[in-house]
């Protein structure tokens, strides 16, 4: 074991199963052990031939297993071929801790330029939940110079990096249009229209955009594709503010966003949830949803103070049953 970590170290290791002291087993066992040694390929030559034997070899981890006699000519190729493929997989390996090391640089700049955001916090309380590090749900809000908010929910297709690529662009375009005073319409169409150019095939985003005036008596939403808004009053779901003549974003250059348009008349004591599908979609070991139905009902003893928000989160682990989560949670209420 101390001969393998002389430098150089080898590259493979030919080792006999019968040794005096410490068998050749139990030195193969230490060299996987041993960080610096578990990957140098081990090759066993014995005179023990038994399948039983040869199993056990392999099942510690030997490339190989050559039983003696043997062919000389026969264990040169062999050990060709282990050495190649152990280069090989040196190589790959190279190769994706590079992709690694890039991948978490754009999670890290991804990162940062989310916690650059303007999230403006008056009249909302929200959670989001990614599956990774990025995630590929947006969400933002905002006040136009005249006293509008703006609250914008998308999600990417995916999650991840990939999905994640496109929050950047949406959040500059939104902040930008906001504070020039342009009308949610118009927002909406810039977005899908700047994501119809610059991004790749394939990638799209389902999307929410609400617009509340200064008096807060009227909204105005776009629902592109994602699950029914809720409209609440009193103790009831009053409305369900479901998809209509819009297409995700991003995957048509133009789109009808005046056609689109759901006017909202508003009461003091409303309030309006938004959310992305990964909660309604979440689905359990047996492929059940979590679906509408634990929703609203969570909805409204939210809206009743009976249950805090980040409950919804305990819920959903409840419903998976300690099973991974297939996608990123985003959940907003709006108080009229």
């Amino acid at each position: 074991m101390r001969a393998a970590l002389v430098q150089p170290m080898p590259d493979l290791i030919l080792l006999d199963v019968m040794m005096p002291e410490l068998d050749g087993y139990a030195v193969c066992q230490q060299l996987h052990a041993h960080e610096a040694t578990k990957a140098i390929p081990v090759i066993f030559i014995t005179a023990k031939s038994e399948e039983a034997d040869e199993v056990y070899g392999l099942g510690l981890g030997a490339v190989d297993y050559i039983a003696k006699p043997f062919s000389p000519a026969v264990v040169l190729a062999r050990i060709r071929t282990h050495l190649a493929l152990s280069e090989a997989k040196r190589i790959v390996d190279e190769h994706n801790q590079h992709l690694l090391d890039e991948r978490e640089m754009m999670e890290s700049m991804i990162v940062k330029m989310r916690h650059a955001d303007l999230f403006d916090t008056r009249h909302v309380r929200h959670l989001i939940a990614p599956v990774e590090i990025t995630t590929g749900d947006v969400l933002l809000s905002a006040f136009a110079p005249d006293g509008r908010q703006m609250i914008f929910l998308g999600d990417f297709t995916g999650h991840g990096v990939t999905a994640a690529i496109g929050g950047p662009l949406v959040t500059y375009i939104f902040h930008q249009l906001v504070k020039r005073g342009k009308h949610g319409g118009c927002v909406l169409s810039e977005i899908n229209h700047q994501l119809y150019l610059r991004m790749p095939t394939g990638v799209f985003c389902a999307a929410i955009l609400l617009e509340v005036n200064a008096q807060r008596d009227h909204g105005v939403l776009w629902n592109a594709a994602l699950p029914d808004a809720l409209l609440v009053r009193g103790n009831r779901i009053h409305d369900h503010l479901c998809s209509q003549h819009l297409l995700p974003l991003g995957i048509i250059e133009h789109q009808d966003c005046d056609r689109a348009a759901q006017a909202i008349p508003l009461e003091a004591g409303d309030r309006l949830y938004l959310y992305s599908d990964g909660i309604i979609e979440a689905e359990d070991p047996q492929e059940n949803p979590f679906g509408m139905e634990r929703l609203e009902s969570f909805v409204l003893q939210l809206n009743a103070g009976e249950v805090a928000l980040e409950e919804l989160l305990t819920l959903l682990d409840g419903h998976l049953q300690q099973a991974p989560p297939q996608d990123d949670v985003t959940f907003i209420e709006l108080s009229v």
